[in-house]
């Protein structure tokens, strides 16, 4: 079946894309959101994402038409008037609709074919399988990033998560459940093992006998 080309689909592809690592084709981000932008700020990004070891992030674009693709030329943070988000930034379009040579300086682009799966066309990330997030890619690639529109936009999708405190007390509550769920059913085969072998012998005591 082949790969339907909506905009949902290229952003959820893309968020998929994000949270890869290199060997498997994708942007080693450690955490990734679609359709997601600060309060009070213009920008909402298609797909974001963040590497917190090597303080990264990554916003991709999807585009489905060429129109589409024409008009986000003109967003004020896509021609420098001001800051947007992403370190790196790459549009994520059907195969073959952007060409690399059309794209805006220090763009990534990534194709999708008609099985959704994803090529990388232009971009820091263009034949590396061992990615190490150095100088030399912010040199060839990175951007100045609005730092502080992307912290609002991280505390925004925290709180809405809720009670962070309480949800982590409650992850370890049910990480020692599990823990000692396991425990017990450890017990329970070494017992079940020691009560089999207990009773191959009393069968073995049993022929001898007879």
């Amino acid at each position: 079946m082949a790969f339907d080309m909506t905009h949902n689909n290229l952003n959820e592809l893309a968020q998929k894309w994000l949270l890869r690592s290199p060997s498997a084709n994708g942007a080693h981000c450690k955490i990734a959101f679609t359709e997601v932008g600060p309060l009070f700020f213009g920008e909402i990004a298609d797909a974001w994402g963040f590497n917190y070891d090597y303080d990264f992030s990554v916003v991709v674009e999807s585009k489905v038409s060429r129109s589409d693709f024409l008009v986000d030329k003109k967003k004020p943070h896509r021609n420098g008037e001001v800051l947007g988000m992403g370190t790196f930034r790459y549009f994520i379009c059907p195969e073959g609709m952007i060409s690399p040579d059309e794209l805006p300086g220090k763009w990534g682009l990534l194709w999708v074919n008609s099985r959704g799966h994803i090529k990388i066309k232009a971009g820091h990330l263009v034949g590396k399988t061992n990615y190490f997030h150095g100088d030399s890619s912010v040199a060839d690639w990175g951007h100045d990033v609005n730092h502080a529109a992307e912290r609002k936009m991280m505390a925004h999708l925290l709180n809405r998560v809720g009670d962070a405190e309480k949800t982590k007390e409650k992850m370890r509550e049910l990480y020692r459940e599990l823990n000692a769920a396991n425990s017990e059913v450890k017990r329970l085969k070494e017992k079940k093992k020691e009560r089999s072998f207990s009773e191959l012998g009393d069968v073995r005591i049993a022929i001898g006998r007879g």
